[in-house]
């Protein structure tokens, strides 16, 4: 698969031509670093640079790209959750009464990943009537956290977070310890691929859902434990930046070009999971004029 020649219309003239600076993700074992350090392979042959760098994830992502972190200046990208933004704003607001949505826009859509909702196979749940639960999600704001504190406030829940190891999830969930387990991740999941005792549950719909997140399936397929196909809600991740001023849409209109143009060539030469990203998911709460541009005209032919 050869590389889509692209002509820039504008120089990279504000960040030492080339140089993108760094791009921050989460562990070196993650989803979130892989993506990076395609993206950056990709940028190479343009002659760009961009170094992925390791981070605790979405919320440190965000505070690195807000000027939380003063010595790291050289930040101006990030893959973060979809909800962690929202999550992230609402606190911002409340301590500091602005937000940060038009400070730190979506440059573009990386696919989805889904919420995986674990539970002992016996249990039945009655979410309209009871809402409070025992939950394990990991780190306090890792990203499956984030997405258990939305949904606690989109259904009125009342969690209890118990902190215990990932590899203690299955006997919890069976001794009565914890009620439900989240982990947001992309399925198929190897992590989950060899479950017993538990199951994995859906959740009813709400219009804070809707709007939030989408929608997937996990597969019995791909979970043989699993007794059929279930519905599951599914956390939009996404490239944004601090670059929002006027003078860098040149810079964000390329990549976005680039990204888009090159989604065949990501694919074969880095993975098919390239295949399942959708480009031209706008429906973000502030996302870069320049990117919006540069969809729609592509789009458009």
């Amino acid at each position: 698969m050869k590389l889509i020649i692209i002509s820039f219309f504008t120089l990279f003239a504000y960040l030492n031509a080339t140089n993108l600076g760094t791009i921050a993700t989460g562990s070196k074992t993650g989803g979130y670093y892989k993506l990076a350090t395609d993206i950056s392979m990709l940028f190479k042959n343009y002659g760009l640079q961009l170094k992925p760098i390791a981070s605790g994830g979405s919320y440190e992502n965000l505070e690195t790209l807000n000027g939380v972190y003063t010595e790291n200046k050289n930040t101006f990208f990030a893959i973060v959750q979809k909800d962690a933004i929202s999550y992230y704003n609402y606190f911002q607001f409340n301590s500091k009464g602005k937000s940060i949505y038009s400070k730190l826009p979506v440059v573009l859509s990386l696919g989805i990943e889904q919420i995986h909702i674990l539970a002992n196979e016996d249990a039945e749940f009655d979410f309209e009537r009871r809402k409070t639960y025992k939950i394990r999600c990991g780190s306090n704001q890792g990203g499956s956290c984030i997405t258990a504190k939305y949904i606690e406030k989109a259904y009125g829940f009342n969690f209890v977070y118990v902190n215990i190891s990932s590899d203690q999830v299955v006997e919890k969930l069976q001794d009565g310890t914890i009620d439900l387990a989240f982990s947001v991740i992309v399925a198929p999941a190897i992590k989950f691929k060899n479950l017993e005792g538990v199951k994995l549950i859906d959740l009813p719909t709400n219009f804070v859902m809707e709007d939030m997140y989408t929608h997937s399936i996990l597969k019995k397929k791909d979970y043989p434990w699993m007794e059929e196909d279930i519905h599951a809600f599914a956390v939009p991740k996404v490239l944004i930046t601090n670059l929002s001023d006027k003078k860098y849409e040149p810079i964000i209109e390329n990549m976005v070009k680039i990204l888009i143009l090159n989604k065949r060539y990501l694919a074969k030469e880095f993975g098919e999971y390239w295949h399942d990203i959708d480009f031209y998911d706008t429906r973000f709460k502030k996302m870069s004029k320049a990117s919006k541009r540069v969809i729609a005209d592509l789009q458009s032919k």
